[in-house]
């Protein structure tokens, strides 16, 4: 692959094994429950979320290589937040509004950056774009079916487009087409729940060719 740096791999991959265990300790603590959670069952180990932070910041490092390493900055946050935001869904069905918004400024500013670093205005305008339709998306399907979402999703999949898309349009397609398939569903019909999406949508980084 053109710009493929083994080193940069193993490097942001070890980096995101890192921020998986560190994001586990405060996570094993249940401080993100409510009051009307506490008494829910505990949701036993996140033995994972090293495996997945790492999984997927080498799968984006191995994507974008040395040669378009801005591209890296909007991305990687996708690879940081998922497994820690998904930890949570999987155990209150629900995405906490502080996080949501810590991991869209991060994602803003790493739009902003790339844009900068690169010299690249389209790549901030794909990413508005892409987080604007992303979100009509959802609007449109949680009219469809009433209840289907939460507002904490519509947030998500926002986010998710903006950062997929400020690699191409064609990646954010991309992203929404392969999160249908893996949960085998047709794409008309409801997506699966935003914290589901962000290892399918890294993936999508990863098959797609250069935009």
């Amino acid at each position: 692959m053109s710009g493929y740096d083994p080193l940069l791999t193993a490097a942001l991959a070890v980096l995101g094994a890192a921020i998986g265990l560190m994001v586990r300790w405060p996570l094993d603590a249940l401080r993100y429950r409510r009051d009307d959670e506490v008494g829910e069952p505990p949701p036993g180990s996140r033995w994972w979320l090293p495996l997945a932070t790492a999984a997927a910041s080498g799968l984006i490092a191995c994507r974008f290589g040395v040669e378009r390493w801005p591209l890296l900055l909007p991305t990687l946050p996708l690879a940081w937040f998922g497994p820690w935001l998904s930890a949570i869904d999987l155990d209150v069905r629900r995405l906490p509004n502080r996080l949501l918004s810590a991991h869209g400024v991060v994602v803003a500013v790493g739009v902003g950056a790339a844009a900068l670093i690169s010299g690249d205005l389209n790549i901030a305008i794909q990413a508005a774009v892409g987080g604007l339709v992303a979100f009509v998306v959802f609007w449109i399907l949680d009219r469809v079916r009433p209840g289907g979402f939460g507002w904490g999703d519509g947030k998500y999949i926002l986010i998710i487009g903006a950062a997929t898309a400020a690699v191409s349009l064609s990646v954010a397609w991309w992203a929404f087409l392969i999160a249908c398939l893996a949960s085998g569903r047709p794409c008309h019909p409801v997506p699966p729940p935003a914290s589901q999406l962000p290892l399918r949508a890294l993936a999508s980084c990863r098959r797609v060719g250069r935009p």
